[in-house]
């Protein structure tokens, strides 16, 4: 009942919720799966899921099995992690977790350097939302992820990496754009979020942190632009704004690390918006290893 294979199948049961998923997951036929938890169960003497539900829920006896899988999980992934950093980054295993934006404008150069200086180790990003990524890091599922402050709890460790800006997008084609000559000028010129009322705008998902930047600085202005789409991540709303659908909220991040066909005209906002603390998140009692730490020193530079 303690053979790694049993307690990975339950945990994949209990996090799929039904045994046809978890055994596509687990590579597995399902009536495999249902053998082998089966099998658990007659040695325990209990039920591990209450099969009358769809999903599946745990029985009391199951929570306490997931709970010790998991913590059978995370001691495993400690022991990898520890005896690789006495191998001296000539082999082991590195899981970043990160969004889409950060992996596309933040991680890549990284990416490029720390395999050139380490080829031995095998280099995984995992791309998740942020509630994702913080679930992530307390399962130990990853070495570290991208995350901003403040963190969630104590349970959390973080190491900063860089401050972010928010900066206005407008298409060049946009009058405001056209005062400069469509050309971009350095420094960004500083425009009034007040300036846009009534002007199309892309605005991020309810879910995503610049939604709310959007909404606070709409109640600060008393504006209310024009919003003619909704994008799921700024990657997809700069996208957007450069063909010339509406202007919307980017972070200077992106600016300086998005491969632009052809870039929109950026602005500074006049209106006060507080930089966001990007940091290299991991759990508090987890070890740090020697490549996770040697791949954060990249960050830095």
């Amino acid at each position: 009942m303690i053979d790694e294979h049993e307690w990975r199948s339950v945990l994949q049961v209990a996090e799929d919720g039904t045994f046809s998923a978890a055994a596509k997951h687990l590579y597995v036929s399902q009536p495999s799966l249902s053998q082998c938890i089966k099998k658990i169960e007659t040695e325990l003497g209990e039920h591990l899921f209450d099969r009358s539900q769809t999903p599946l829920q745990l029985t009391p006896a199951g929570e306490v099995y997931v709970d010790k899988a998991r913590r059978i999980q995370r001691l495993k992934q400690e022991i990898i992690k520890e005896t690789a950093d006495l191998s001296e980054l000539r082999t082991g295993h590195l899981c970043i977790g990160s969004s889409r934006t950060r992996s596309s404008c933040y991680l890549t150069q990284p990416i490029i350097d720390f395999h050139r200086s380490y080829p031995g180790i095998h280099l995984q990003v995992c791309e998740h939302s942020l509630q994702e990524l913080k679930e992530d890091v307390l399962a130990g599922n990853v070495d570290f992820a991208l995350l901003y402050e403040p963190l969630p709890d104590a349970s959390f460790a973080a190491i900063p990496l860089l401050k972010e800006r928010t900066l206005l997008a407008v298409p060049m084609d946009h009058p405001l754009a056209k005062k400069y000559g469509s050309k971009q000028v350095l420094p960004y010129p500083t425009l009034s979020f007040a300036r846009l009322h009534k002007e199309p705008f892309i605005r991020l998902q309810s879910t995503r942190r610049m939604s709310r930047i959007f909404s606070e600085l709409c109640q600060q202005t008393q504006c209310e632009p024009d919003v003619v789409f909704e994008a799921n991540s700024i990657i997809d709303a700069a996208e957007l704004c450069t063909a010339g659908l509406g202007i919307t909220l980017v972070t200077d991040m992106l600016v300086r690390g998005w491969h632009w066909r052809k870039a929109p005209f950026f602005f500074e906002l006049e209106e006060q918006v507080p930089e966001r603390q990007l940091v290299a998140a991991y759990g508090r009692n987890q070890h740090l290893s020697h490549a996770a730490r040697s791949f954060i020193a990249l960050l830095k530079r």
